[in-house]
């Protein structure tokens, strides 16, 4: 009886302890799943080149820190680039230009004579005419020579002007920092106000280096006619990068660089310094590594032409694209060189509205560095 009755009492405190505690087992609810909605800080929204949508089971994690807050991409996806498939294809922007700089259309694909490293190639893509192009406004906003830079950034509502609807374009601004201040959009009263931001700068150190390194890395993926329009002076005190460095990364790019620098309209009124005169080299050599053009006026009123010619220069760029004989993957840097060549093989002679050659001009960039393994 005793151990009867030890039973049931055990069973009664096991039913009591049940009821006390609501340990009956149940299904998760939404209370249980966590927090819900936005989060409370998603980073900036920017747009960014389309990519190639990874493989299934394939990590995305960045191997590396990240340098800026990501957002959610705002694509518009209709009119996006997207990446090339052709990994062994080089593809090379070049422009004829006259004595004035005014470039020269009309040409063909048999009048271009490609080689790498001496080397003659086969022209497999050829590509000519007006194309829409992707172009950002990379703006010095350091308080050092602000009112020269000022009036240089006025005159950028100018090449907003000269732009076409199916353009896109970009404003990033850099001091010690690099901030994006409209990302590329084909809405031109975005353009307008994120150059309407530039108003007081608050640092007087300038990353030029920095700045266009990570302009260029942006737009990398970016198909078609692309370039970078740096408004700055041209000096650099803070980057984290070396003068050689970014003439790497610029050489390695197929993105078209146009520096226009205010260095002449402050040497007007101030003179000539050493450290203008190396200003002024550097933006020399980053427009030609890149296959652009640097530009120094001396007056405001140069500003709206020269913004003019390069919109010109860029919808009658010749799209040259070619597969390397040489096939090796050692990393190394390999020059280019294009010559302009008429049916028989020859130098071509282009003649002017008067029947007189014309001293051209073949701008492209200089090289690439082909794929390491």
């Amino acid at each position: 009886m005793k151990d009867h009755f030890a039973v049931r009492y055990l069973t009664l405190a096991i039913l009591a302890g049940t009821l006390l505690t609501g340990a009956s087992p149940r299904a998760a609810g939404p209370q249980d799943q966590g927090p819900s909605g936005p989060k409370s800080d998603v980073g900036e929204t920017v747009l960014v080149p389309k990519k190639t949508a990874p493989a299934p089971g394939t990590s995305t994690a960045p191997t590396t820190a990240p340098t800026e807050k990501k957002g959610p991409e705002k694509i518009n996806p209709s009119e996006v680039f997207t990446l090339t498939t052709s990994t062994n294809l080089v593809n090379v922007d070049v422009l004829v230009v006259d004595p004035n700089g005014n470039p020269i259309a009309g040409l063909g694909k048999a009048n271009f004579k490609l080689y790498d490293e001496g080397v003659p190639q086969a022209v497999s893509n050829f590509a000519t005419g007006e194309a829409p192009m992707t172009v950002c406004l990379l703006v010095e906003f350091s308080n050092k020579h602000w009112i020269f830079l000022y009036k240089a950034v006025q005159y950028g509502y100018e090449f907003v002007r000269v732009i076409e609807p199916k353009d896109w374009v970009a404003v990033v601004s850099f001091d010690m920092n690099t901030q994006i201040l409209t990302d590329f959009t084909q809405n031109r009263y975005e353009v307008t106000g994120a150059l309407d931001q530039l108003r007081i700068p608050g640092f007087s150190e300038i990353n030029l280096y920095d700045a266009i390194s990570f302009t260029l890395d942006r737009m990398k993926d970016i198909q078609g006619r692309k370039a970078i329009v740096v408004i700055c002076t041209g000096f650099d005190t803070f980057s984290k990068l070396t003068y050689d460095q970014i003439l790497k990364i610029v050489r390695n790019s197929d993105t078209v660089i146009y520096p226009v620098s205010i260095l002449e309209w402050v040497s007007v009124r101030y003179g000539e310094g050493i450290n203008a005169l190396q200003a002024r080299n550097t933006l020399n050599y980053i427009a030609k590594y890149s296959g652009g053009q640097a530009y120094f006026p001396r007056f405001e009123g140069d500003m709206p032409g020269i913004y003019q010619q390069i919109a010109t220069q860029m919808r009658t760029q010749y799209s040259l694209g070619f597969v390397p004989t040489n096939s090796a993957h050692d990393g190394k840097f390999r020059k280019l060189k294009i010559e302009l060549v008429d049916a028989q093989g020859n130098p071509l002679k282009i003649p002017d509205q008067k029947g007189k050659p014309i001293k051209y001009r073949v701008v492209s960039r200089e090289g690439y560095y082909s794929p390491k393994s």
